[in-house]
């Protein structure tokens, strides 16, 4: 967006030079090309994209979401294309649970999950899930299999040496 606007000020600057320079008009004139100067400049930084160590670009243009990403570094891209930053780096879910055991009591658990994004897979996860698909699919689907190992164990196992048995 900001890409857009910077070229209609580009080009009002050049409207308002021309005009300027008919009417002899030497500071408007060189205010002018000022502005012009300065919209390309921002149009220009409008083109290029910094990717963090750490993370995948997924390039989305206008609701198409591309089949290539782009790696840690600086990219050239379309200056109207939206890049998502997801973190490919290793990432811990952490959760506070009352989860139910073989008998039947509810225990509490502090259990916690490593997970790592693909980045190959990276701009299929934003096309089909979105930017949030921990919050989407992996915590929903971390908690009911916990609460589904934990009801098969008596609650003593849950906190004694036998624990590392669920793990």
């Amino acid at each position: 967006m900001l890409f857009i606007i910077a070229i209609v000020a580009a080009v009002a600057a050049l409207v308002v030079r021309a005009g300027a320079k008919k009417r002899l008009n030497k500071s408007e004139s060189n205010f002018a090309l000022i502005g012009f100067v300065v919209a390309i400049i921002i149009a220009l930084v409008q083109c290029w994209t910094v990717i963090p160590a750490g993370h995948t670009g997924v390039i989305d243009f206008l609701g198409n979401v591309s089949d290539n990403t782009l790696k840690p570094g600086v990219s050239l891209v379309n200056p109207i294309a939206k890049v998502e930053k997801m973190s490919i780096k290793t990432q811990e879910m952490k959760e506070l649970m009352a989860v139910p055991s073989k008998e039947g009591l509810s225990v509490e658990l502090e259990i916690s999950l490593l997970f790592k994004l693909n980045s190959e897979m990276a701009n299929k996860i934003y096309k089909t899930v979105g930017p949030n698909y921990a919050e989407i699919i992996l915590q929903p689907q971390f908690r009911s299999v916990v609460r589904g190992v934990t009801a098969r164990y008596e609650a003593k196992a849950l906190y004694t040496a036998s624990r590392e048995k669920l793990a």
